[in-house]
């Protein structure tokens, strides 16, 4: 897995050790008249050097089995030939970040439309948004969510459409009245995701707790972590909190590994596209630029597994 060979570039021991031996090696090998092109010999040592980094590096791999690779949605237990994969997003789950991404994606679209008439293609947009509110806003009554879930959903979707339609009506979007609108239902926001995060932990628990008894507790504790997502949530990741209270781990590091980072031009522009767009939604949904640099889901995570000890806990 590409992900899983990137995560282990740091192993720094076995890496040392081996380019020590094999450069001993190479100048016993070579005689003194032995002569190169000086960019042909040093090609030739940065290949040599190449291969003894990724023998290493699949040995280093090797022993930190078994490992649980843990990505946005599912996560997967690798030991020896072993692979079991599980998804830890119930619906519910699904359901609530969908509407709560009803507001956000007004902001999305309006924030640098602020105090100017908005032209035809705007209003589209906001009619757009509206035709797929209405449905989906229909819809809610047929899920499985208790009276207070299902409320704050009727609120979220109802004060977001009477925003769109006197958005429309006055052609016209004040950015005070952005900024209120979306501080006004900051709560109902965290609230869903709060409940969100709980649904994930919980199945996520379920599922490890499943993967203890199967490996027994000796090995259980030999489980290295990587974690593999965006650059904005590392602070705080929920995933990371679960697993770092299951593992009474302090701070990134063997333990638990996070990775992420652009691979190309493409991917960079990109990540700095996306920290000044979240660094407008902290702003105006939090008062705090910074907010979206830390996942979304942290407090409720953290709340939530304050009153939950996982039952894989150590």
């Amino acid at each position: 897995m590409k992900s899983k060979t990137n995560l282990f570039s740091k192993i720094g021991f076995s890496l040392a050790a081996s380019l020590t031996i094999a450069c001993g090696a190479a100048r016993a090998q070579m005689g003194p008249a032995e002569t190169a092109a000086p960019g042909d010999a040093l090609s030739t040592l940065n290949g040599e050097f190449r291969n003894i980094y990724a023998a290493a590096r699949e040995k280093a791999i090797a022993e930190t089995e078994p490992l649980i690779v843990c990505y946005s949605d599912h996560m997967v237990l690798i030991d020896g030939n072993y692979r079991d994969e599980a998804s830890f997003l119930p619906a519910k789950y699904t359901q609530l970040k969908v509407v709560d991404h009803v507001p956000l994606a007004l902001f999305v679209l309006l924030h640098e439309h602020c105090d100017k008439t908005l032209d035809e293609n705007m209003l589209k947009q906001l009619g757009r948004i509206k035709e797929l509110v209405i449905p989906a806003r229909r819809s809610l009554a047929a899920l499985e969510l208790d009276s207070a879930t299902l409320d704050r959903q009727y609120r979220l979707l109802d004060q977001s459409l009477l925003f769109i339609d006197r958005t429309i009506d006055t052609r016209y979007i004040r950015s005070a009245d952005l900024l209120a609108f979306c501080r006004r239902l900051k709560p109902e926001i965290m609230e869903n995701a709060a409940r969100a995060v709980g649904l994930q932990i919980q199945a996520m628990d379920d599922k490890v707790s499943t993967w203890r008894k199967k490996l027994g507790d000796d090995r259980f504790k030999k489980i290295t972590v990587v974690i593999v997502s965006g650059h904005m949530p590392r602070d705080q990741h929920s995933c990371y909190q679960y697993f770092a209270r299951v593992f009474d781990v302090k701070e990134e590091g063997q333990k638990i590994v996070y990775s992420e980072g652009p691979a190309e031009e493409k991917a960079a522009r990109e990540l700095v596209g996306t920290h000044v767009l979240d660094a407008s939604i902290g702003d105006a949904f939090f008062r705090e630029p910074l907010r979206m640099h830390r996942d979304l889901l942290s407090d409720g995570a953290r709340e939530y597994l304050h009153a939950h000890r996982p039952k894989a806990k150590i």
